[in-house]
């Protein structure tokens, strides 16, 4: 069977090409150092490869969640952590107060200094996160949630609900507590008629630190001691349940820490099996991108040899 010189020449001219083809890929292999640079190089490993990067996106998402969950908790730490001074300074200045032996004026002076720590407390209450949320607003977190009306009464007008989030496929946690829940709660059972409004309870103190006493009236001196004992009750309350909630808190950033470090090893994992299956073996495609550009070389010098010869100048 006689082969024709165009048959010939178009069977040597395909062969450059696809072996250009080959050896322009094996560059891009090296270029980008992927192995599987369209799914139709590896359909199975592509497919394996795209499940394990959804997994490693939806871990990404749930560490994104647990930074934020720490960040808030602990910004809401180091405020319940404040508050709680700021709590056994009151504490200490209300045992003070107790003296009878003080006058007017001395009660008065530490009324001022129960309004100071008033003001701090409020000041601490409406606090703001690292992203400038306010910290114990709950759902409603754009505007400060404790106002004071004319009376010097502190109002929550925050949310009643807390901000849940994410942090692993069935695990869902607050990002912190809300103000209603931290300043205005406390009760305890075995003192029903304590107040469990911090700021309520602090304003019997200032209305007893402010009655005139020094005329030795009894109904007054025992307003004055009834003021106090509701004052020092509700503080002692609202101590002993920011200490319960600043526990729990801590037991979920210790929580939150221990998911984070799993998440850490659980994405290196991902990364390494993805790795395998679409980075390219160097030796191996160094190899590969020299032997084809060694074999188109070789193909066009025939190629050229081959247009020399008389056959290819027949008509």
């Amino acid at each position: 069977m006689r082969i024709s010189t165009n048959s010939m020449y178009q069977k040597n001219l395909n062969s450059i090409l696809n072996t250009n083809n080959k050896w322009q890929k094996s560059g891009l292999h090296l270029a980008t150092g992927k192995k599987i640079l369209s799914p139709s190089d590896d359909p199975m490993g592509a497919s394996q490869a795209l499940i394990l990067k959804q997994a490693q996106s939806k871990n990404d998402q749930f560490q994104a969640a647990r930074e934020s969950v720490d960040k808030s908790l602990s910004r809401q730490d180091t405020i319940l952590k404040e508050v709680n001074t700021v709590i056994q300074t009151i504490q200490e200045t209300l045992v003070y107060a107790g003296n009878e032996t003080l006058n007017d004026e001395n009660r008065q002076d530490l009324a001022n200094k129960l309004q100071g720590l008033k003001d701090q407390l409020i000041s601490l209450a409406n606090a703001k996160d690292t992203n400038g949320n306010y910290l114990f607003a709950g759902n409603k977190n754009d505007t400060p949630p404790f106002v004071v009306d004319e009376s010097g009464k502190v109002n929550y007008v925050g949310g009643t609900s807390q901000i849940n989030v994410l942090i692993d496929d069935t695990r869902e946690v607050s990002l912190s507590f809300t103000g209603a829940q931290t300043f205005m709660s406390g009760a305890n059972p075995n003192q029903p008629d304590a107040p469990s409004d911090i700021f309520a309870s602090l304003d019997y103190a200032l209305d007893a630190l402010n009655m005139k006493l020094d005329d030795n009236d009894e109904d007054a001196i025992e307003q004055f001691r009834a003021g106090l004992t509701q004052a020092s009750l509700g503080i002692d309350n609202a101590f002993d349940n920011i200490s319960t909630l600043r526990a729990a808190g801590g037991t979920v950033l210790a929580e939150v820490e221990r998911l984070s470090a799993l998440g850490d090893s659980l994405d290196i994992e991902f990364e390494t099996q993805i790795s395998q299956i679409e980075d390219v073996d160097w030796y191996e495609a160094i190899s590969d991108y020299v032997m084809l550009q060694a074999n188109l070389q070789a193909a066009q010098y025939t190629f050229m040899n081959m247009q020399s010869m008389s056959l290819f100048q027949m008509k």
